[in-house]
């Protein structure tokens, strides 16, 4: 397999993973407004994980008489989850924004040397000698002490 071949297959197997946790997320949800609206004031912390296991262990016929009873908050629910697994996998990692973009010469927590262009800005400076340097400093220490 060709490696746009696994990008694709990588990219298909994360829209899997987060449909699916999002769908979990949504029928624990759901089991849990409908247990609590069984219920009521009488629920129970062990009765609410029974239920759960229950619709967990019984997963298809759950599923199925959501759709058949065209329960609006699974179905608005899968298509969301669907819809947001697609986009947030559907995002290119590679487009960068902002300092993120900056290659040739990078900020924030990249550690590197300098090179002559970057230290001797023509604009901003003149380029000396480490003698003319020197010599000019002391010569400013000694108008100082005049």
């Amino acid at each position: 397999m060709n490696n746009k071949g696994k990008k694709i297959l990588k990219k298909i197997s994360w829209v899997l993973v987060s449909f699916i946790l999002l769908e979990v997320i949504l029928i624990i949800a759901l089991v849990s407004i409908n247990t609590l609206s069984q219920y009521k004031l009488e629920i129970k912390t062990n009765l609410l994980l029974e239920n759960i296991k229950h619709t967990f262990t019984h997963l298809v016929p759950f599923v199925k008489s959501n759709i058949a009873e065209k329960n609006p908050f699974f179905i608005i629910g899968t298509i969301f989850s669907l819809i947001y697994s697609l986009y947030t996998n559907s995002r290119n990692p590679n487009k960068k924004e902002g300092w993120e973009t900056e290659d040739s010469n990078t900020y924030h927590g990249s550690a590197r040397w300098a090179n002559l262009k970057e230290i001797f800005d023509t604009t901003n400076f003149i380029k000396q000698t480490k003698n003319k340097v020197q010599s000019d400093f002391k010569k400013s220490l000694e108008k100082e002490r005049k």
